[in-house]
């Protein structure tokens, strides 16, 4: 009878150890995740009784801040779906930079002091403001470029990783996301999510410069390699075409690149093996996380060295398993751009307090140096070829030399997907851009976007 006593003595006592442990924990370690967590219900109260900071541009322009009611606090946005997927909403959930700037915007670290002292002085607890390293000029451009069509833009200081624009389309209001709801969540276009950063497509013929940088360092002879183009090629049983089955003739590397010529790039791909193609890619980061502060999709390719060479083919102009999303292509031609050095993008310039104090200022980070500085001059000459005598003519800008590449994306489920990546000057680069249009049959409709975003950020910045 004494042991089961004990027994059940040191059970309970085990028992009421470990729920202690599990509350200190919550106290403690979880405190600030459980209190930021947007689907907690106190978050609805808080939300009401603290003026939550704002959110602005570079410039200062507000793009979401809280007005003062009889019930409360209500969270506003100026600029409406001009900037919805980037400040996100606070209904319903937390999204966006709403979401994952919480702690800064209520303040957290300090609003116990705060509610202390304001019992004295009859004043609101206030957030920190949190600016961003969007600017909207570029951003506003950017959206009426898009305009209604599906797709994503973003651009990009190459030098830094500074998000300086990201649309997305379809779009929503974050002031009417509660009223909305309902509608929004059965939209099967997926307007709530942000293509700019979970949006995932095919790369089409952007890949291509992938498989150039590959083909520098596995092909020892690329300078004098050249493919006779008939317009199609078939490797087991797989028929590869150009565009439009457009028969390109005797092409080399720059050629092949000016005139996206899947027949050449197919060869290459051959050459260069599914291992190398690999290696090549996972040092670009296809299948790493980029970094950025905003929830994001990871691009993926799952070529190796036990792929098919219908695999391979396939993977070296674009097409079969790999995805990307918008954000990463940016981030990859910016390091082009940048002399192979890539930036770890970012969207939140620093934080102001509601005493007007600034900190938590970002700087730049470096990700990793993908290629030597003479491999991202040989890309940068040959996407100055696609711009001046290929493919993307129509993404130059008068007076500046724009460097880039345009791809067209297959799409299983319907019409392709138009895509362009670029950056300007391509001497001394400035800004970087990269656009997708789905369902835009080919390339020439994502290009010359992408050629009037460089000259709006160019006639206001240069």
């Amino acid at each position: 009878m004494k042991n089961s006593i004990k027994r059940m003595f040191w059970l309970i006592s085990l028992m009421f150890f470990l729920v202690i442990i599990w509350l200190g924990k919550l106290a403690i370690i979880d405190r600030d995740e459980l209190r930021t967590n947007s689907y907690n219900p106190r978050m609805q109260y808080s939300d009401s009784t603290i003026k939550r900071g704002s959110i602005k541009d570079i410039n200062g322009e507000i793009l979401a801040e809280s007005q003062k009611t009889d019930d409360g606090y209500v969270r506003k946005y100026p600029r409406s779906r001009m900037a919805g997927h980037v400040t996100g909403y606070s209904s319903k959930g937390k999204t966006g930079v709403e979401a994952v700037e919480n702690f800064e915007l209520e303040n957290i670290q300090n609003e116990v002091v705060q509610r202390i002292t304001n019992a004295f002085t009859g004043e609101d607890v206030k957030g920190n403001d949190v600016v961003l390293t969007i600017d909207m000029d570029i951003q506003s451009v950017a959206g009426d470029l898009l305009g209604d069509q599906k797709g994503a833009i973003v651009v990009m200081e190459p030098t830094t990783g500074r998000v300086l624009a990201m649309q997305s389309y379809p779009d929503f209001d974050p002031n009417t996301v509660s009223d909305d709801w309902q509608e929004l969540k059965a939209d099967e276009d997926s307007p709530l999510i942000n293509r700019t950063t979970q949006g995932l497509y095919p790369p089409g013929s952007t890949f291509k410069i992938v498989t150039a940088l590959a083909g520098m360092e596995y092909v020892p002879d690329l300078a004098s390699f050249t493919v006779e183009c008939t317009g199609e090629d078939e490797f087991e049983n797989k028929v590869i075409h150009c565009y439009n089955d457009k028969a390109h003739g005797t092409v080399d590397i720059y050629k092949a690149m000016e005139q996206s010529c899947n027949c050449y790039f197919a060869e290459l791909g051959k050459i260069i093996g599914g291992q190398n193609l690999r290696t090549v890619a996972d040092r670009l980061g296809i299948n790493s996380n980029l970094g950025l502060e905003l929830p994001s999709s990871k691009s993926s390719v799952s070529i190796n060295g036990n792929s098919t060479e219908s695999e391979l083919v396939e993977t070296a102009i674009g097409q079969g398993k790999t995805i990307v999303t918008p954000m990463y292509m940016a981030t990859l031609i910016s390091a082009v751009a940048n002399g192979g050095n890539m930036k770890v993008p970012y969207i939140v310039d620093h934080i102001e307090d509601y005493k007007g104090e600034v900190s938590n200022i970002t700087l730049p980070k470096t990700s990793s140096q993908i290629m030597t500085l003479d491999e991202a001059k040989e890309l940068t000459e040959m996407m100055i070829g696609v711009v001046n005598n290929g493919t993307g003519k129509q993404a130059s800008v008068k007076g500046y030399q724009v460097a880039g590449k345009t791809g067209t994306a297959e799409n299983s489920t319907g019409i392709d997907h138009s895509w362009f990546v670029g950056f300007a000057p391509a001497e001394n680069p400035k800004v970087a851009v990269a656009v997708v249009l789905e369902n835009a049959e080919g390339n020439k409709r994502a290009t010359p976007i992408a050629g009037k975003l460089i000259k709006a950020y160019l006639d206001k910045y240069e």
